[in-house]
This record gives structure tokens, C-alpha cells and sequence, in this order.
């Protein structure tokens, strides 16, 4: 045990048979990187910079790329139908929007493609696009909520000193979501296979509970 964490959460264990990505920007990319992060079926999310064409883009040199969530999900526990409501219901897509923090969707396949036609209103801005490359953001951008809160995210670090594996943790992407008051919990039991020791789900069941319901994707 360190910090009280297992050495691999039981939800890092588990394999997966049917996994789909998909991308999209939705405002802020911290916001919704725990607002999937936090949804069953979702196994891993990341943020980045995409649909532009500068080469190597950073947060302080975007150019035309626009901030972005990816996600790796299990298609036989979630589909993409599901994460394209929660996409429209997790932010204003009807505002318009600076490049930075536009509302597109990043189609992967035809499939993808035609549910998210489908499912655009009329007035809303959001971008259909197919998706060509996606840069990863910089390591303090990742996992933003779950920062913030340096023990617990030292604990994970520890379990994951590796970024990529870091980023690659389910465990780690719910954490950051239930943290920010996203998803749904009915008990601590439901954090169980988080890898946390019984005063951590406390902590975290309480933190979720103060903070659910009360606020959007951060948006700019």
C-alpha cells in the first residue's frame, strides 16, 4: 500500500473487448475531461488540441487548434449515442465561441458520422468534422480536478509515475470526475474498486456529494 492506494486499482484490471474513441470539443477541456471521465463504459480521457494545422501546437502557441477531449470507451458498456447526449447536454453549443473553445464534433467513421448529424438541432454551432490528428496537452493540463487535490493525486502518481500510464488509468479518469462533482454515485460502495483505502472513499463519496448538480463544463 502506499498513501493508503492499492498497487493497481481492481478497474485498471479489467479487460476490454469493443473499445471506440471519440473526440470532441466542448469550451475548457478540463470540464470535460471529468465529465466523461466520470461515466461508466468510459476506460480512459485525455485532453489535447485538434482541428487546426499547426504543427505541434501548445496551450501558449494553439494557433488554429481548438482545446479537446478524447475518449476511449467500451462500445458494448457505452454507446456513442450516450456520449453524444452528454456532449450536448455538457455544454452551450448554441453560443459562438473563439477558436480556442469552439463546440465540434470529431467524427472517426461513417458510423460516428451520421449519428452525429443526426443528432445537431437546428441553432446550434457545433462543427461536424472528420477527425485527422489530435495533440496531446501538456502534462499539468491532464486530469485537472484530480491536481488539485495533491495528496490524493501524488497517491495515483505513485501508482502511475509514467504520464501515459497515468493518463491511461480508468481509475484515475473517474477519480477526477467524482472530484468535480460529475457522474452518478448511490454510495462509497461504488467506489470500491477505485483502489482506495475506506478514509479516501469517504473523502471522495463527500467531495462528490457537496459538489454534483452545481456546475457545467467550464466554459470561456
Amino acid at each position: 500500500m502506499k498513501d493508503g492506494m492499492a498497487s493497481i486499482p481492481a478497474i485498471d484490471q479489467k479487460g476490454h473487448d469493443n473499445i471506440k474513441t471519440a473526440t470532441f470539443s466542448m469550451g475548457c477541456f478540463w470540464g470535460p475531461d471529468a465529465l466523461f471521465g466520470a461515466q461508466p463504459g468510459v476506460v480512459r480521457t485525455s485532453v489535447g488540441y485538434a482541428g487546426g494545422k499547426k504543427e505541434n501546437p501548445t496551450y501558449q502557441s494553439l494557433g488554429d487548434h481548438t482545446e479537446t477531449v478524447q475518449i476511449v470507451y467500451d462500445e458494448d458498456d457505452i454507446s456513442y449515442k450516450e456520449l453524444l447526449d452528454i456532449f450536448w447536454s455538457g455544454h452551450d453549443a448554441a453560443r459562438p465561441k473563439s477558436t480556442q473553445y469552439k463546440s465540434i464534433i470529431f467524427f472517426h467513421d461513417e458510423e460516428q458520422e451520421e449519428s452525429a448529424r443526426k443528432s445537431k438541432e437546428d441553432g446550434m454551432t457545433t462543427e461536424i468534422r472528420e477527425y485527422s490528428r489530435y495533440y496531446l496537452a501538456e502534462e499539468y493540463h491532464q486530469k485537472y480536478n484530480l491536481r488539485l487535490n495533491k495528496s490524493l493525486y501524488n497517491s495515483y502518481r505513485g501508482i502511475y509515475p509514467d504520464m501515459k500510464d497515468f493518463i491511461s488509468s480508468t481509475a484515475v479518469a473517474r477519480v477526477n470526475g467524482y472530484i468535480a462533482g460529475k457522474g452518478n454515485l448511490t454510495s462509497k460502495d461504488d467506489l470500491k474498486n477505485l483502489g482506495l483505502n475506506k478514509e479516501w472513499m469517504e473523502i471522495l463519496y463527500n467531495r462528490w456529494n457537496a459538489k454534483k448538480g452545481k456546475s457545467r463544463c467550464y466554459l470561456r
